[in-house]
C-alpha cells in the first residue's frame, strides 16, 4: 500500500472504511503516495448495484475531509483523491470475476498455457480456484487465478 514511517494506517483505513460504509459503498482501493511535499490519498468506491456517481465520491471526500483534519492523524498536506475504479476496472479475485460473469476480460498470466499468456475473452464460470474464459470463435480456456498477473475488464463499445 506505501504508507510510510509513522503514518498511521490503521487508523486512516478506519476512518475510510466507517465513512465509505456510512453512505453505503464499498472501499475498493486505498492508496497513499508521496507527490511533491504532499501526500496523496487516494480512495477507490465501488458498489453492487451500479456505477459510482459523481454526488457518491463529493459527499465521500467531504466527510472523509473533515474526519481527518479533526482528528488530525495526517501531519503533512496532503491531497485527497475519491474517484471509482472506472468501466476498465481490475479484477482482484475470483469474486469479483463471478460478479462481472459475461463481461469481456483482459487476463495476463504469470506463467505460460500453451505459450501463451495474454487472454481476452467474457469471463465464465468460477470454481476450483479457477476462471473459464470464452475466447471469440467459442475457444475456451480455464485460468488459475493463483497464475493471474494482472486482470481487467475491457471497455466495449
Amino acid at each position: 500500500m506505501g504508507f510510510s514511517e509513522g503514518f498511521p494506517e490503521g487508523q486512516v483505513r478506519d476512518i475510510v472504511e466507517a465513512v465509505v460504509k456510512d453512505n453505503f459503498l464499498e472501499l475498493f482501493e486505498l492508496r497513499l503516495r508521496p507527490q511533491g511535499k504532499k501526500l496523496v490519498l487516494t480512495v477507490v468506491l465501488d458498489k453492487r448495484s451500479g456505477p459510482i456517481t459523481l454526488d457518491e465520491c463529493t459527499a465521500v471526500s467531504r466527510e472523509l475531509e473533515k474526519r481527518l483534519d479533526e482528528l488530525n492523524l495526517i501531519e503533512s498536506s496532503y491531497l485527497l483523491e475519491v474517484t471509482s475504479p472506472g468501466l476498465d476496472r481490475r479484477l482482484r479475485d475470483l469474486a469479483d470475476c463471478e460478479r462481472f460473469k459475461g463481461q469481456l476480460a483482459h487476463v495476463v498470466l504469470h506463467e505460460p498455457i500453451g505459450n501463451q499468456t495474454d487472454f481476452r475473452g467474457r469471463l465464465g464460470e468460477v470454481k476450483d480456484g479457477q476462471v473459464e474464459l470464452l475466447a471469440d470463435g467459442g475457444k475456451q480456456v480455464w485460468l488459475r487465478f493463483t497464475t493471474v498477473k494482472r486482470a481487467n475488464l475491457v471497455v466495449e463499445i
